[in-house]
């Protein structure tokens, strides 16, 4: 894992390769906190190898100055139209052709303001996908990955940007590296790994790693007791017992209160109702939501910030068994709401039910969901953005403005109260499942009815973003940690 310091900083060598990002007809070179002597001949060097800046252009040779061996000038593209992700993408070419080129050190160079963001959002945003465009997770291969062989990454710092100002910015980095990575780690890990026990213990050590934690685990006879009807009907399939994970962040005179649940099917079968067998192993990712809520957590603490957040993780397998939960049973939530079980595999919702009931215990001011729950939303908005929908439509576009800074995009989804008449039922107070249409805003119309009321709420379906099949701009396959920058940054918001 490579880790990241001022350039010229900590270097007794020089630099394997300086990678300098260009867009179409521009100059890479100005920006760059180096004096005239070194740009003059940086320039002649570019001027001999002729780069355009065209985006997927990559232009190496031997480097004039002492500071690397060689030096290579990445495309983008149009400056217009430079967005967060032609970065991420631009980075992760990068670290693969350092990794193929056996380039241990390398340095990056990107003095570039991307479209629709100030000079202060494009430099964090440009740092923070250096940190993580070097992921991978090869915790069960015998032979590691290739990309460990970097293990030094070096900004050149821009004019005017200060060794103070740059160490700022990379503490933040870093701090974001972890939370992200974590996700990204817990999400990865296969089902037979990550049991809802093991998530549980992966809390545990989280808290007692970072400190300003406290971690409480509800098992079977405590969600009994709560009347936890929809968590105890998903697991009852299932050999693993459910645990409902409850992380607090208690500040000392908070200034809000926000609850983050995070959806933590740790396997989802579709239970009775059961998924085709093709591509089903992907469902180990069916609590990217529970990942993300353990990253941002992490965050927070890190950052001690003066906010009471909890994080809740309602976590179950969904398996078919004699046991199982089957199409047409009814069930009772935790707030006393039945509900007829159209479809197992519309099993999410109901976890997030007995969460959204369970979170009135903190008082909370603003509760956030996310999880992997619908397929409808990928259909809707493929692997670009999340949607979101909830109550509070302030919420809803703060959340957006942030995404769009932070490069993690949402796109908001209506909430109409007629969405709710889809879930009729003959037998019960709703069914957990609508007809095909609308799937994605069934789903929220499902989950406001467990909303405590006088609370702002926000629901974030990440199916589409929170894993991948494969890479997808400049994204990793499998976990991506959606959500945790973009819910930290939010919060950090709040304070303003």
């Amino acid at each position: 894992m490579a880790d990241l310091y001022q350039f010229r900083t900590n270097l007794e060598e020089p630099l394997d390769c300086l990678y300098f990002f260009q867009c179409t007809g521009k100059d890479a070179i100005s920006g760059l906190d180096l004096d005239s002597k070194e740009k003059r001949a940086l320039r002649q060097k570019s001027k001999a190898l002729g780069p355009r800046g065209e985006d997927g252009e990559m232009i190496s040779g031997e480097c004039p100055l002492p500071m690397a061996h060689r030096m290579t000038f990445v495309g983008l593209g149009d400056e217009s139209s430079l967005s967060h992700t032609k970065i991420r993408t631009g980075l992760q070419r990068v670290m693969r052709q350092a990794t193929k080129n056996r380039e241990y050190q390398i340095g990056l160079a990107v003095p570039l303001r991307i479209h629709g963001m100030n000079e202060t959002e494009s430099r964090l945003l440009v740092l923070r996908e250096a940190a993580l465009a070097d992921y991978t997770f090869d915790y069960f291969k015998s032979k590691k990955n290739e990309f460990d062989k970097i293990d030094g990454v070096h900004f050149i710092p821009l004019t005017g940007e200060g060794q103070e100002n740059l160490d700022s910015r990379l503490k933040t980095v870093r701090m974001f590296r972890t939370s992200v990575y974590l996700a990204r780690d817990l999400a990865n890990r296969p089902a037979n790994d990550l049991t809802p026990e093991a998530l549980a213990s992966a809390a545990k050590e989280m808290a007692e790693e970072v400190g300003n934690l406290r971690v409480t685990i509800l098992g079977p006879k405590e969600l009994q007791k709560e009347k936890c009807g929809g968590i105890l009907a998903v697991s009852q399939g299932s050999v693993e017992e459910p645990k409902m994970i409850v992380i607090e962040h208690r500040p000392k005179k908070p200034k809000r209160s926000v609850i983050l649940i995070g959806k933590g099917v740790t396997f989802d079968s579709g239970g009775i109702s059961i998924k085709p067998p093709t591509g089903m192993g992907w469902m180990k990712f069916d609590m990217s939501g529970a990942a993300t809520v353990m990253g941002v957590m992490r965050a927070v603490a890190e950052m001690e910030l003066p906010i009471k957040v909890v994080g809740i993780i309602p976590a179950a397998e969904n398996m078919p068994s004699g046991t199982a939960l089957k199409p047409g049973d009814i069930i009772t939530a935790a707030n006393g709401k039945t509900i007829e079980v159209d479809n197992t595999d519309a099993e999410g919702r109901l976890l997030l039910a007995d969460a959204l009931h369970y979170s009135r215990t903190f008082n909370p001011d603003i509760i956030l969901d996310c999880a992997t729950l619908t397929g409808a939303c990928v259909v809707a908005l493929g692997h670009e953005c999340a949607g979101i929908m909830g109550n509070d439509r302030d919420l809803i576009d703060r959340l957006a403005k942030v995404g769009d800074k932070v490069g993690e995009r949402i796109w908001p989804m209506p909430l109409y109260d007629e969405y709710f008449s889809y879930l009729k039922s003959e037998w019960a107070d709703m069914k957990n499942a609508g007809s095909r249409w609308g799937g994605a805003v069934t789903a929220g119309a499902f989950l406001k009815q467990f909303v405590p009321e006088k609370v702002s709420w926000a629901h974030l379906d990440i199916a589409g973003v929170g894993y991948l099949e494969k890479e997808h701009n400049g994204q990793p396959v499998g976990g991506t940690g959606f959500g945790v920058v973009l819910v930290s940054t939010y919060l950090q918001d709040l304070l303003k």
